[in-house]
């Protein structure tokens, strides 16, 4: 674990916020603690033990709030809880209160607050309920109706609003974690798409040319034995590099260019008795284009080794009105129609590839019996 996790798994955002609102909210033992007498000693202890179930009640409410994995439908209970037991201080309160104060009013307050916090439409309910409350107390222990709604109504809104603020900004911070990891988990899965699409283009096509060269050693042990034996060495060798390439791909070390990749592809196509002709002046291929060109040969020649039948192809980059394009044509169009792959790894990944470089692959069959591979660069690419 890193330092930074650890130090966020040590200092909870939401804990403080919660121990914020649960200091805040002390207040609400505090007012009728001091603005209420009751007359022995017993009815004290009676009293305080009332409070200490009303307090945590009401700390599980905040709880709640602060809790976005809680719906509001499980809240309620919480909710209701808080209210009885305010409900439940309803008479101690207002009979034992000092003269001219409201204990129970705050008490109310405090409960709107955090009801409203947690479920506003509930704390609409709540207000409506407990400031009735408070003009019947008022009324029943001859007290000021009007200053009783007031303290409770007051006291609801500052509670509210207060409370409000700190899940408002802890709410920011959840925000900004979600999108921070979120975006390394695109990075992750960026990462994850480059090492698959370089695998599948090195190993794609090394495995192709170890299998050709491999049933060549294999038709040739009996007849010529020195050149199987070279067929192997060659396989050996070309293992070895392969190996050597995917390390390279898996660290993001990968290096292809498309005067490499085409004398490459001319070599294999031509080792597997495929006719091969090559029109391609590097010269005249964009540097910022070169990767990208060299990436759609070798999966068109690891196709057509793969797929097709072919018994001539040709590779040709040339200029037109619509910019530069790199063609890739066989005359195996048979079976290769059926075996272009469609996976996120084949021709179509790469589509998706010259498409966020801002050029354009078309795959397909075309006249006289052949198929066509080919990318078709922005004009701006020169």
């Amino acid at each position: 674990m890193s330092r930074s996790r650890h130090r966020r798994f040590l200092v909870s955002p939401r804990g403080v916020v919660l121990g914020t609102l649960l200091f805040t909210n002390s207040w609400a033992l505090v007012f009728p603690l001091r603005l209420a007498r009751p007359p022995s000693a017993a009815l004290w202890a009676a009293y305080v033990f009332g409070l200490a179930l009303f307090a945590g009640a009401l700390a599980l409410v905040l709880r709640a709030a602060v809790t976005p994995t809680q719906s509001p439908r499980a809240r309620l209970g919480p909710i209701g809880l808080l209210v009885v037991m305010c409900l439940a201080l309803w008479a101690p309160a207002f009979g034992w209160a000092e003269p001219g104060e409201e204990p129970w009013a705050w008490v109310a307050g405090f409960v709107i607050g955090a009801s409203a916090l947690a479920v506003p439409r509930a704390g609409v309910l709540v207000a409506v309920g407990l400031g009735l409350m408070a003009v019947i107390g008022a009324v029943v222990f001859d007290g000021p109706a009007v200053s009783n709604l007031g303290v409770v109504l007051g006291a609801g809104v500052v509670t509210w609003l207060a409370g409000v603020v700190l899940v408002w900004l802890l709410g920011l911070l959840w925000a900004a974690e979600a999108g921070r990891d979120a975006e390394a988990g695109l990075v992750v899965a960026q990462e994850r798409l480059r090492a698959s699409r370089e695998l599948h283009d090195v190993l794609g096509h090394q495995l192709g040319i170890i299998a050709l060269k491999a049933e060549l050693a294999a038709d040739l042990a009996a007849t010529d034995p020195a050149r199987s034996r070279a067929e192997s060495e060659e396989i050996r060798a070309i293992a070895a590099a392969t190996l050597a390439d995917a390390r390279r791909a898996v660290h993001g070390e990968t290096v292809a260019d498309l005067a490499t990749q085409v004398a490459s592809a001319e070599l294999v196509l031509r080792s597997a008795g495929i006719e091969t002709t090559v029109d391609v002046d590097t010269t005249l291929v964009p540097a910022s284009a070169s990767q990208l060109l060299a990436a759609v040969v070798r999966e068109a020649v690891t196709n057509i080794l793969r797929h097709s039948d072919a018994r001539t192809v040709s590779i040709a980059f040339h200029r037109n009105g619509r910019g530069p394009t790199l063609a890739i044509v066989n005359d195996g169009t048979g079976s290769m129609a059926a075996g272009v792959p469609s996976s996120a790894t084949g021709l179509a990944s790469l589509a998706a590839r010259c498409a966020v470089d801002g050029a354009r692959l078309v795959a397909g069959p075309i006249a006289d019996g052949r198929f066509e591979v080919r990318v078709e660069l922005t004009p701006s690419g020169n």
